[in-house]
């Protein structure tokens, strides 16, 4: 069987009277649904390859754009924060009928999914996976420093840097998504979604509730963080964690094809 390609499409959505075109990808298949929610400066196009994998060949696929990342709707005069991209992605949900689905959010994307779980319960989620998302302080390893400047002074100045500074990273995850800050993502939106991500993670209450999820679950983490001081207790409350080879924090452009075969091989054993 030869997968479906994935087709990109447009959401409208109306929040807080404005309206909203959300950009999305959907990548058809009959075997269930998982929606994928990017994180900080990332966009849909980091899930692409998981469209090619063999190991999700016949699972349906959605991932889309936050504001101000790709081509989703952004206003400068509304400053969003995590708590709206929750409130999004709960509208999103809804308007696509998407029922009994995987969640799965990566970094800023795992505190924006522990959100709308918080807020929306289990109903339509019949399991989580966290890629190296949001759970304590020492995950806001871009967040805490844009938090330290003002906006202007950011804008101007710590962002661009930013982008440098990726780039010379030697691995592809950071110079790929250092491309995606530089041609795609709104200076002012990545500044004012960090406050919230750096105020959620401070107290250790998202690992609390990761820990107590209902659902199946899984945390999933690249090889050269695996030092994350929590690991240990995930691994004591006999939460299954997936280390992926020859990766840092982006293991979606880092290893995808390991990746993508860790969540198949999850998304394979939860219950139907």
């Amino acid at each position: 069987m030869v997968s479906a390609s994935p087709q990109i499409h447009s959401l409208p959505l109306q929040y807080q009277n404005r309206p909203f075109q959300i950009e999305y990808f959907h990548r058809p298949g009959t075997k269930g649904q998982i929606l994928l929610v990017h994180g900080l400066g990332g966009a849909k196009e980091n899930y692409w390859e998981a469209c090619k994998s063999p190991a999700l060949r016949d699972y349906s696929l959605y991932a889309f754009d936050n504001p101000g990342t790709g081509n989703s709707t952004f206003y400068h005069d509304m400053p969003l924060e995590v708590d709206d991209l929750a409130a999004i992605t709960s509208l999103f949900i809804q308007a696509l009928g998407l029922q009994d689905f995987i969640l799965t959010g990566t970094s800023m994307g795992g505190l924006t999914t522990l959100l709308y779980l918080r807020n929306n319960g289990f109903a339509n989620v019949k399991a989580y996976i966290n890629i190296e998302g949001n759970l304590m302080p020492e995950d806001c390893m871009f967040s805490s420093k844009v938090v330290q400047f003002g906006k202007t002074e950011f804008i101007n100045e710590v962002f661009p840097q930013t982008v440098v500074d990726m780039k010379k990273r030697g691995n592809a995850g950071y110079h790929i998504i250092a491309n995606n800050l530089e041609l795609n993502t709104d200076p002012t939106a990545y500044y004012h979604y960090s406050f919230q991500t750096v105020q959620y993670s401070a107290d250790g209450g998202l690992l609390q509730q990761y820990l107590a999820l209902p659902i199946p679950k899984i945390f999933i983490y690249g090889s050269a963080n695996r030092g994350l001081s929590y690991l240990p207790q995930l691994l004591a409350a006999g939460t299954p964690v997936a280390e992926i080879p020859e990766s840092d924090h982006f293991v979606f452009y880092d290893n995808p094809a390991a990746l993508y075969r860790t969540i198949g091989a999850f998304a394979d054993g939860v219950k139907n």
